[in-house]
């Protein structure tokens, strides 16, 4: 079987009815994989590769059902991937407990629920290898106003990812993250469509360096690399797809462009 081959393979997409979790989700099954997706709503379309589980991943029942039934149509779990995330915004002087708590319990318990009944699977059928993908991004090390849950939560994805390649590398379970930047997924989702305003849009993509909003089928080649045995030797790691926008001050420009301007003793800068 050639490395980049998913020809037998079974994932489970968590969030994968819209946007990066349907893109993931056909591009696991357009490379030979079945796939299972599990989401809040029904996807707009079908693949006779994909069956579809609508549930809850924030529900403590969820994540065994999932694997239960990618077993049952599809007899095992090789992938997971942890698409699935809540994003109710809101600065600290207005936001509810319940949403804040909302975030949480999707992003991270959900998360941790999917990958902890994966890990037992695997276990349960001495089945070595697997591999684990969540969703992250840029916004965990890069955060913005308002956005402290949503933000708080991808770091914690991250940080307990590493924590779990660690405890299950023994067992031949690799566990990546990958991170997007700003992805524009309108033309794969109705979900959230006015979640991101047109001069908030402008201003993200001026401040990537490749100039242009990444395509959820960046983020979906990024996954299927992570999970394949390409990968094979990778784990606890982040994989950024942001087209540059992690990399620094880009808005910034360079000291040239200061012109005249000067910095003083404290580096502060002065005309």
């Amino acid at each position: 079987m050639a490395e980049d081959s998913f020809e037998s393979a079974v994932a489970i997409v968590t969030g994968g009815s819209n946007g990066i979790g349907r893109a993931v989700a056909l591009a696991f099954a357009e490379a030979g994989a079945h796939v299972l997706s599990c989401d809040l709503v029904s996807p707009a379309g079908t693949h006779p590769r994909i069956a579809t589980m609508t549930a809850d991943i924030a529900d403590p029942g969820t994540a065994d059902k999932a694997i239960g039934q990618a077993v049952s149509a599809f007899g095992r779990a090789d992938i997971l991937v942890n698409n699935a995330a809540a994003y109710p915004d809101g600065p600290l002087l207005d936001m509810t407990a319940n949403a804040w708590d909302r975030v949480f319990a999707v992003n991270v318990t959900g998360t941790f629920l999917m990958t902890q009944a994966f890990a037992r699977h695997r276990l349960q059928r001495r089945a070595r290898g697997g591999a684990v993908v969540s969703i992250s991004s840029g916004s965990a090390r890069s955060p913005r106003p308002g956005g402290a849950a949503y933000a708080a939560s991808k770091a914690a994805v991250e940080t307990m990812s590493r924590v779990f390649a660690m405890e299950l590398g023994p067992l031949g379970i690799r566990v990546n993250v990958v991170a997007p930047g700003y992805i524009d997924v309108r033309q794969w989702s109705s979900a959230y469509p006015d979640r991101a305003p047109g001069e908030l849009r402008d201003a993200l993509v001026r401040s990537t360096p490749l100039g242009r909003p990444g395509d959820p089928g960046d983020v979906a080649k990024a996954v299927l690399f992570l999970a394949s045995a390409r990968a094979g030797h990778i784990t606890g790691a982040v994989l950024d797809v942001d087209g540059g926008s992690g990399a620094g001050r880009f808005l910034l420009g360079s000291r040239q462009a200061l012109g005249s301007r000067q910095a003083d003793g404290q580096g502060n800068v002065r005309s």
